[in-house]
Formats: C-alpha cells, structure tokens, sequence
C-alpha cells in the first residue's frame, strides 16, 4: 500500500487514529519499560554500594578487635 500525499498517509485509510495511537502506546511502554529498569538499577547499585560499605567497615573493625584482643599492635 502507498500513498499519493503525506496526508493520506497519517489517515492509513481511515485507520490513522487507531494505527498511530498504537504506535503511540508501544512508545510509552516501552519509554516507561526503559526508565523502570534504569530506576531499578539505580536503586540496586546504592544498595549493594551501602552493603560494600557496612561490610568494609564492619570487618575493619573486626580487625581491631582481633589485633586488641591478641594483644598485636602495628608498633615494633
């Protein structure tokens, strides 16, 4: 199917509506698809930045404690 002028082609034959409000739709889904995952992502990445943080932390501190209590120091 072709179409002599621009403005036949937007009508599709008097389907335009439905045939571009379609590929609208399809747009926003897979717009909101695409911006849902770069959100999740995002979120994962902080928390798993969060949980690398408590855990460096929380074995450094670990660390002193096994140093005091062995009675270990950095000093000669």
């Amino acid at each position: 199917m072709y179409f002599d002028t621009f403005a036949e082609f937007l009508q599709m034959g008097k389907h335009g509506l439905y045939v571009w409000l379609a590929y609208g739709a399809t747009a926003l889904v897979l717009f909101w698809s695409w911006i849902s995952a770069r959100a999740t992502l995002s979120g994962i990445e902080k928390e798993l930045a969060q949980k690398k943080e408590i855990s460096a932390r929380s074995s450094s501190k670990t660390s002193a404690i096994e140093l005091a209590e062995t009675g270990a120091s950095d000093e000669p």
